[in-house]
């Protein structure tokens, strides 16, 4: 499964910072360039827009239920993006809200994780 595709067909604003990433590191490093994406990640749940945060979400679903351990590590434990979005109490409340069951179970074990649940 090509997450990293997915992600850039349904948001090409990342495109971009691919191209920029494999540049850069002369190849993908999935958890680096997902890193890069968080900042992107809080300003569509700071926006609020119902219908990407759908779209984001599925697409995180889609990693938590049908990605290798690799993919499910780069969503959730290790420093990546459900991580960050603990980060904010007002981001992760946001972004609960469109989160599938089973990104939300990965969400809860990151937050306790860190002591922050």
């Amino acid at each position: 499964m090509d997450t990293i595709k997915i992600l850039i067909e349904e948001f090409n604003d990342l495109k971009p910072v691919l191209q920029e990433h494999i540049e850069f590191y002369e190849g993908l490093l999935p958890h680096v360039y997902f890193g890069e994406c968080n900042e992107f990640f809080i300003n569509y749940i700071n926006e609020d827009k119902p219908q990407e945060l759908q779209r984001l979400f599925t697409v995180f679903e889609i990693m938590a239920t049908q990605g290798n351990d690799e993919v499910v590590n780069t969503l959730s434990v290790t420093v990546t993006i459900l991580e960050r979005l603990g980060d904010d109490r007002k981001v992760l409340n946001t972004a609960r809200k469109y989160m599938g069951k089973v990104t939300r179970k990965l969400s809860d074990e990151t937050e306790k994780g860190w002591g922050r649940y």
